[in-house]
């Protein structure tokens, strides 16, 4: 080998261990949640979708939902194209993007914030049936307290709701639309589409 070639391959090697010496470690479900062989882990709230591999962590409000409660298996994390990998317990394969300026917080908080080892049945513990209908439909309404909107669409993105004890919560039904909830205390008062004009 010709000494400028086993430069150049010295110094990519050089390269690529500084590259892997400075990369995050992947975000692992396992550590996250501290599972026991036995745990499951089930989605917090509905995680809107229009590509089931490439789902926005702004929870945008169109096309279909994993429903609130479902059992997911997860298949990793991916640091280069920030992707939550998962799948449901029918194998249906899921992704979502994560934006940590987005979502202001760590790709390991946001899926804290998305999973839950709480089965479903503890998930609606005391909600009405009507209350509970309406989530599994994916559809907020007046009279709804916070719990059951968490449920529903999620925590709104803190890149428009900065903080949960705000009278108002925004999110996104499309990419370009919002939605803002009112609330009076713990219960919606008034849903408003700021887009219509």
């Amino acid at each position: 080998m010709k000494p400028s070639k086993i430069k150049i391959a010295v110094a990519a090697a050089m390269v690529a261990v500084s590259l892997t010496g400075c990369m995050p470690d992947p975000v692992v479900f396992s550590e996250v949640f501290q599972l026991g062989p036995e745990d499951k882990i089930y989605t917090r709230y509905n995680i809107w979708y229009t590509d089931p591999m490439d789902i926005s962590c702004l929870n945008i409000q169109r096309g279909a939902f994993i429903p609130v409660g479902t059992e997911i298996i997860p298949e990793g994390t991916d640091y280069w194209s920030q992707k939550i990998r998962f799948r449901d317990t029918t194998g249906k394969q899921y992704a979502i993007k994560f934006k940590d300026g987005y979502r202001i917080c760590s790709m390991r908080d946001y899926i804290k914030d998305t999973f839950t080892t709480q089965p479903p049945e503890e998930q609606f513990a005391g909600l009405s049936p009507q209350v509970l209908a309406r989530v599994r439909r994916g559809e907020v309404m007046p009279g709804m307290d916070q719990r059951a909107v968490l449920l529903t669409y999620g925590p709104p993105p803190p890149i428009r709701t900065p903080d949960l004890r705000n009278e108002t919560w925004i999110y996104w039904s499309t990419p370009d639309e919002t939605v803002r909830l009112i609330f009076r205390g713990d219960t919606v008062r008034q849903i408003l589409n700021v887009n219509q004009r």
